[in-house]
């Protein structure tokens, strides 16, 4: 995933809608991030309280989200989910070689240092409008970014992935993803 580059024609990506949520995945059909969709930039008000112990705004936001993607409204914004560096240092049941932990701490800081770089470079044209980094849920050595995206959205798997195509495209040539 990291650093690979393709030829000279652009890779295919695919999106699958999953609950809420739009999984990115590459042209071997590997896992290359999530999009969240800023669903409250388009949902109407909600109702308040709770019906038999179930919390009604929940239930109300899993429909209305649910109806928002089935009729292919348009959103305001959303994050993109992507990975950003593997650490290869928790864990190690057998300790590190004190070399190996600090190469591996300068190749990570170079490749941060070229994430903060390439958003300098492109957070106009694809309309980033801010980053956080997390520690990847299945993984504690991969952090994540989280790119801030303030464009609009149609839903549906085959818009959002004419969407984030070009960022995508661009992430790859430039060897971050």
């Amino acid at each position: 995933m990291f650093g690979r580059r393709g030829g000279s024609s652009k890779p295919k990506w695919k999106v699958e809608y999953d609950y809420t949520v739009y999984k990115v995945y590459d042209w071997n059909k590997n896992l290359a991030g999530y999009f969240f969709p800023r669903y409250d930039a388009a949902q109407p008000e909600r109702d308040k309280g709770q019906v038999d112990g179930t919390d009604v705004n929940r239930v109300n936001e899993e429909l209305i989200i649910e109806n928002l993607n089935k009729m292919h409204r348009v959103v305001k914004g959303g994050n993109i989910m992507l990975p950003m560096i593997k650490l290869d240092l928790l864990d190690k049941s057998d300790g590190l070689n004190l070399n190996h932990a600090i190469n591996s701490i300068q190749q990570n800081l170079k490749r941060m240092v070229r994430w903060e770089e390439w958003l300098k470079q492109n957070h106009i044209e694809f309309k980033i409008i801010g980053s956080t980094v997390y520690t990847a849920r299945e993984d504690r050595n991969m952090l994540s970014i989280v790119l801030g995206i303030d464009s609009d959205f149609t839903l549906g798997e085959k818009e959002i992935c004419v969407e984030l195509s070009p960022l995508l495209n661009r992430l790859h040539e430039d060897g971050m993803l």
